[in-house]
């Protein structure tokens, strides 16, 4: 290509990383002060300040801008619009930099909302950036364009991950879900331009070249970097005489606006501007100049698979209460779409802290190092807190819509009946539970639908204060159904009789007690668990070893598994340098070549309830990192369902460590494929992806599904939602597109981890419990099989009333 003028944009902005660096209440004050402190740039510019002329600024997130305007005073929000619309200052429709953890709903009101804040000024937002994050969901996409939003700024940050298309600085149009084309640009580190430009620091974070050993000056470093980096472009083909820079005021997160910048500009431009010129531009410029170029772009196609989604696995408990609270949201929505019985406002509140929590910053920049740090637990504290808040008002919100709809307190004045409300827009069989410390005087009864007075099938179970109601339900979409107990005669007494199948001992371990059992409609036993759908195995040592669909004939663990169904696997790598650096070392991996794994082994089987709706077994296993580990295996007499209770009790453990279930699963048929639902979209891992992006894992919203032209098997996920595939070993690390990259391979419940060398929560110790779900659905319809992963995940809401 010919060695014409090279153009450096300079996208001046700070990056926005709360609880990174400081209290989230600091960070939020720091990044108001940055825009005031940039207004007062410009207004100086303008009264004649001529060695900043050409001084851009982009808010790089529209949290700033937001609280911004909430705060600051008329004259400087009038300066801040008036900046905005002359091109001085640059919005973004990003709202924060995210994980995968919000769901579509919550992403798509938040960005609506940034959008229409501005156009109450007039001010259309099409461009977004984003910065320190290193993938998104594919719905993503849609969420940005059907917003206005028609380019996206991606700054990638490659710490323990990878750009996609294999390559970066250059753009392409992102396909969504929906067909809509998003134009990204798939950018560099958002710092390069601080080593470029103004380096002021003595270490070498993404250019790694050696001159910092050089003694040169600020400028004299960044004449050479700058000369080298255009003619490294050049030498890879870069097709434009342009590439977009990112840069700070400081090469720190949330850092202030630098005149220092423009300043180094000028002075550059001066001795250089004819070969190499650098100017400071807003996202919007920066993308007029692309559309304008007359270089192809392609279009591509899929999921841009997060590689930092495996934060929300160091936070397990919190991150349990956190989608926790997302259902009840999208439950009390369902419910009260407008906001009549709760009031609008506390949509708003639940999804801005849900959103919050959701950020990218997974804790102190020095977690790991100092896990005893102040602020390292308290910034943990402080980031639980809005998931916390989110799930308090969420459930406020459906406690509201309960009572609206009949339920009560509890009363010893008046009668017990139950209610129950389908919040999904399709219909559901489910098992209604209700919790009550007390029976309030019925001992033998039956429960009827009140409207048509049949008895349904019911179970009491038992917690730790009273008494747990299941009642099967079956309701259509948004349907409301109450029930009514009726007392009957107690049961005839049983004597001895001439057959004592029970031993004095009280054990009745016969097989032809057995067999005769699941005549009934179930037998659960030391050794086996089955009804009319399922024959569940499990054996000493090894686990549950086979899981038998009865209806079609088929076995659903893969016989080529390595392990048996939801076997405990724990891994711990011993700290052979420093907590930091044996992490740093594990690359894109997260683990290492001398990580210890152990498998747990199955040491007892327990039966706990055999009932009218559902028998249930735990199954407790020996596990390293753990002292106690159990499964709890419920089966459904009449749904195809059974629910795994992953409890136990975790040490605490400062070396890097991982926790998994292994998920072996398959619908016994040739012709299956594995999908995933993750934020906005359903897709095939492996196959629907961008290029060169993450096949390792997967942060996921409802859960996965094995599906065939036949059948389905669904997993739900409604406590963890990572998933890894794959080996789960250290290995090279193959990237979608390459070969040996299957969409049917080995799968793991990634339930907790504590691999990142700084931010992560380091201690993973004290008691858990998180729940997984099996289910087998007929529908070859991919759609139908997440709706059950849904309504798995937010069951039917139950209440009780006294009338």
């Amino acid at each position: 290509m010919s060695q014409q003028k090279f153009t450096l944009y300079l996208i001046h902005h700070s990056h926005t990383d709360i609880g990174y660096t400081d209290y989230q209440e600091k960070i939020e004050l720091h990044h108001i002060y940055y825009i005031k402190e940039v207004i007062d740039i410009l207004n100086a510019i303008h009264a004649g300040e001529t060695k900043w002329e050409g001084f851009k600024w982009n808010c790089e997130s529209f949290w700033c801008v937001e609280k911004f305007l909430e705060t600051a005073d008329q004259s400087y929000i009038d300066d801040f619009i008036k900046y905005v619309k002359s091109g001085e200052i640059g919005l973004s429709g990003n709202y924060l930099n995210m994980t995968e953890l919000v769901d579509y709903t919550v992403l798509n009101n938040t960005i609506a909302r940034s959008v229409t804040s501005m156009e109450r000024y007039s001010i259309q937002m099409t461009s977004a950036m984003t910065a320190d994050i290193n993938g998104y969901g594919w719905g993503y996409a849609d969420a940005l364009y059907e917003n206005g939003i028609r380019n996206l700024m991606s700054c990638i940050h490659t710490h323990h991950g990878y750009h996609p298309l294999f390559k970066k600085q250059m753009p392409f149009y992102w396909q969504s879900p929906k067909g809509n084309k998003l134009l990204v640009w798939n950018g560099e580190h958002y710092l390069i331009g601080n080593e470029l430009v103004c380096n002021e620091y003595d270490y070498e974070y993404t250019i790694h070249d050696g001159l910092m050993h050089e003694h040169l000056s600020s400028f004299d470093m960044a004449e050479k970097r700058i000369e080298a980096y255009v003619r490294v472009l050049r030498e890879q083909q870069h097709p434009y005489d342009f590439v977009p820079v990112s840069i700070s005021g400081i090469m720190r997160d949330n850092s202030p606006a630098s005149t220092r910048i423009i300043e180094f500009i000028h002075e550059y431009n001066a001795i250089h501007g004819q070969e190499i010129e650098l100017q400071m531009v807003t996202l919007d410029e920066f993308f007029d100049i692309l559309n304008q170029a007359e270089v192809e772009i392609p279009t591509y196609s899929g999921d841009w698979t997060d590689w930092w989604a495996d934060g929300v696995g160091s936070t397990p408990n919190i991150v349990q209460h956190y989608r926790e609270a997302s259902r009840k949201l999208y439950a009390a929505r369902q419910l009260d779409p407008d906001g009549k019985i709760i009031g609008k406002e506390v949509f708003d509140s639940t999804e801005y802290n849900l959103l919050f929590y959701a950020e990218h910053t997974w804790g102190y920049s020095s977690s790991i190092d100092e896990p005893w740090h102040p602020n390292v637990n308290k910034l943990d504290l402080r980031k639980s807190l809005f998931a916390l808040k989110a799930n308090e008002s969420a459930s406020r919100a459906i406690n509201k819509i309960t009572y609206f709809h009949g339920e009560t307190p509890t009363s010893v004045h008046k009668e017990l009946t139950f209610g129950a409300i389908n919040p999904h827009d399709f219909p559901v069989i489910d098992v209604l539970n209700v919790s009550l410390e007390s029976l309030f005087g019925h001992k033998h009864f039956e429960i009827l639908e009140k409207d048509t007075g049949l008895v349904v099938p019911h179970q009491i179970g038992h917690y730790a204060r009273g008494y747990e109601i299941n009642i099967l339900v079956k309701l259509d979409a948004k349907q409301k159904k109450s029930y009514v107990i009726r007392d009957i005669a107690a049961p005839p007494l049983i004597s001895a009789g001439n057959c004592a199948k029970i031993a004095v001992e009280g054990v009745n371990d016969l097989a032809t007690t057995y067999a005769e059992t699941l005549q009934t409609g179930s037998v659960v036993t030391p050794y086996k668990l089955e009804n009319k759908f399922f024959r569940i195995q499990y054996e000493e040592g090894q686990g549950i070893t086979s899981i038998y669909d009865k209806i079609k004939d088929k076995e659903l663990i893969k016989p080529t598994s390595k392990f048996s169904a939801f076997t405990p696997i724990y891994e711990v790598t011993p700290v052979k340098t420093t907590q930091y650096e044996e992490r740093r070392l594990m690359g894109r991996n997260r683990k290492a070549v001398h990580t210890q794994r152990d498998i747990g082994k199955l040491l007892s089987a327990t039966v706990l309830e055999d009932g009218p709706l559902y028998s249930r077994v735990e199954l407790g296993y020996q596990l390293k990192g753990t002292n106690a580990s159990s499964l709890i295996l419920t089966a459904y007499k009449e749904i195809p369902r059974i629910d795994v209770d992953f409890r136990f009790h975790k040490t605490s453990v400062w070396e890097p460590e991982n926790l998994y279930l292994a998920l072996p699963f398959t619908t016994g048929y040739d012709n299956e494929e594995f999908w995933v639902e993750k934020t906005g979209t359903i897709f095939r891992p492996r196959i629907d992806q961008l290029p060169g992006t993450c096949t390792d894992f997967y942060a996921l919203q409802d859960g996965m599904c094995y599906q065939s032209s036949n059948s389905s098997l669904i997993i739900a996920t409604p406590d963890t939602p990572l998933i890894m595939m794959g080996d789960i070993k250290s290995h090279e690390i193959k990237l979608c597109g390459e070969e040996g990259v299957n969409n049917i391979d080995d799968v793991y419940a990634w339930v907790m981890n504590n691999f990142w060398e700084t931010n992560f929560k380091v201690d993973l110790g004290g008691f858990h419990q998180y729940r997984y779900s099996l289910l087998l659905n007929d529908s070859n319809n991919v759609d139908e099989a997440f709706q059950a992963a849904k309504a798995t995940n937010c069951p039917v809401l139950g209440y009780y009333s006294f009338i």
